[in-house]
C-alpha cells in the first residue's frame, strides 16, 4: 500500500520527515506531504530515514538516503519507503541534498519540485519520485468519442471503446474531496447512436434533460503531478447541447464552445493489460485471453476487464493456464492466484497479470471457481461484478478486483 510522509523543516532549516500526514509537524514548519510505496515496486528504489538527537529538541533532525538503513555516524534509523527512480505519470519529484550543521554533523534538505538540491550552499544527493496524492484514491476515467456525429462518452472504467464510441484517452481523478479539489459531474442524454455525456462543474449534471451518472474531483488550477482537460458544448444535431473533453487548456475551437478547464492525473495505460473473456455453451467452458474482445470460435465474448502488468501495492498474480481442444469444445482456461504460473497438471501457461486482493477506487469484483468437466479434469468459471462463483454446481475459489473496460459506477 501507499504511506504518507510528510516533510518539514526545524531550525537553521535542518530537515524533518516522518510516517504520517503530519508526522513531521511538531515543533517545525511544514514543508510537504507525499505517497510512497510501503513494498518494492519495478522502477522503484529504497530510500531510508534515520534521526539524530533526541526527538523535539533544538538539534533534532532527519536524515534522508538511498538504501534500506538508516542508521550510521550518529544517526538512528526510523523507516524505510519505495520512491520511483524515473518520473511516471502523476508523481513529482523530490530532490534531496545535504550540507554541514551549524550544531555539527550534517543537515539534510528535502524539496518538493525540484530535481536538483545543489544550490544555496547545499551539495545534492539524488532525486526520486513520488505522488502527491494518495494513488489509491484515485479513480481511472476513460473518455471515448463518436466521429460520426463527434459526440463524447465520460464514464469510469480503463478504456473508452465500446460499439460505437473510439478510445481517446484515461485519465485518473480523485473518488472523494481533497480539501483543494472541485467537484466535475457527469450526465447522460440519448439512446442508441444518440447517446452522449456531459460533464460540468458541480455536484449534479442531471438537470435540462440530462441524468446525473457520477461526480469525481479534480483541480480548477495546476498541481503538482496534474494534466489539464478542457470541456466544451456545441449544439446537437438531434437537439440540445452535446459535449466534448479533450487533453490540453481549450476546448473552443472547430465549430465547439470552450467552458472550462480542470486538472486531474494521467494514467500510465502502458502499466494496464486487457484480459477478456468468453463462456462457449456446451460445456461452458471459460477462455481468458489478452486482448480487449475475444475472438475465438464457438466462444461468446462477455467481459473486458485491466489489471497490473507488474506488481503494484495491494495486488497479487494471477495466471492463466489453457488445456483441452477447440474440436471438442473442450479448450478452456485454468485461472489461479497461487503464483506467476499456470502451467502444471497438464495445463499450458498462458499469461498472468496483478490484481487486486480488496476493493479498491474504480474497481470491480471478478470470481473465479471451479467445476469437474464432462471430459475429465477441471473446467472454471470467470463471472465479473460478482463476489461469489460457487453457484449451479460450481465450487468457489476466490475474487480479485479488477478495473472494467467502462462501467457506471
Amino acid at each position: 500500500m501507499f504511506i504518507p510522509v510528510c516533510v518539514g523543516h526545524g531550525n537553521n532549516w535542518v530537515c524533518r520527515i516522518g510516517c504520517g500526514e503530519h508526522a513531521s509537524c511538531m515543533d517545525c514548519e511544514h514543508d510537504a506531504l507525499f505517497y510512497a510505496s510501503d513494498t518494492q515496486l519495478p522502477g522503484t528504489m529504497p530510500i531510508c530515514v534515520g534521526h539524530a538527537d533526541e526527538p523535539f529538541t533544538d538539534n533534532w533532525r532527519h536524515n534522508i538516503q538511498q538504501g534500506e538503513c538508516g542508521d550510521g555516524n550518529g544517526w538512528e534509523h526510523d523507516m524505510c519507503f519505495y520512491a520511483f527512480e524515473s518520473q511516471v505519470p502523476g508523481t513529482i519529484p523530490f530532490a534531496v541534498g545535504h550540507a554541514d550543521n551549524e550544531d555539527g554533523g550534517w543537515k539534510y534538505r528535502c524539496e518538493a519540485n525540484i530535481e536538483f538540491a545543489g544550490d544555496r550552499g547545499w551539495e545534492h544527493d539524488f532525486v526520486f519520485y513520488v505522488f502527491p496524492v494518495n494513488p489509491e484514491h484515485l479513480v481511472p476515467i476513460s473518455i471515448g468519442y463518436n466521429d460520426d456525429d463527434w459526440t463524447y462518452k465520460c464514464r469510469h472504467g480503463a478504456n473508452g471503446k465500446d460499439d460505437t464510441f473510439k478510445h481517446s484517452f484515461i485519465f485518473k481523478a480523485l473518488n472523494e474531496p481533497h480539501p483543494e479539489s472541485i467537484p466535475v459531474s457527469v450526465g447522460w442524454a440519448g439512446e442508441g447512436g444518440e447517446h452522449r455525456s456531459r460533464v460540468s462543474l458541480g455536484e449534479d449534471a442531471g438537470d435540462s434533460g440530462w441524468n446525473h451518472e457520477f461526480t469525481f474531483h479534480a483541480f480548477d488550477s495546476p498541481r503538482p503531478g496534474t494534466v489539464p482537460i478542457a470541456v466544451g458544448h456545441a449544439e446537437f444535431s438531434a437537439g440540445g447541447w452535446k459535449y466534448r473533453v479533450e487533453h490540453g487548456e481549450f476546448a473552443g475551437d472547430n465549430g465547439w464552445e470552450h467552458d472550462f478547464v480542470f486538472h486531474a492525473f494521467p494514467a500510465d495505460e502502458a502499466l494496464l493489460i486487457p484480459v477478456s473473456l468468453g463462456y462457449e455453451s456446451e460445456h461452458w467452458c471459460t477462455l481468458l485471453k489478452e486482448c480487449e474482445h475475444l475472438e475465438e470460435c464457438y466462444f461468446d465474448h462477455q467481459s473486458c476487464f485491466y489489471a497490473f502488468r507488474v506488481p503494484y501495492p495491494g495486488t497479487v498474480p494471477v495466471a492463466i493456464g489453457q488445456a483441452g481442444c477447440e474440436d471438442d469444445h473442450t479448450l478452456r482456461s485454468r485461472v489461479s492466484n497461487e503464483c506467476e504460473f499456470a502451467g502444471d497438471n497438464g495445463w499450458d501457461h498462458q499469461f498472468h497479470f496483478y490484481a487486486f486482493t480488496e476493493p479498491k477506487a474504480g474497481t470491480v469484483p471478478i470470481a473465479v471457481g471451479h467445476a469437474e468437466l464432462e471430459a475429465g479434469g477441471w473446467k472454471y468459471k470467470v463471472v465479473a461484478d460478482c463476489e461469489d462463483a460457487g453457484t449451479d454446481g460450481w465450487e468457489h475459489d476466490f475474487t480479485f478486483h479488477a478495473y472494467p473496460a467502462h462501467c457506471s459506477l
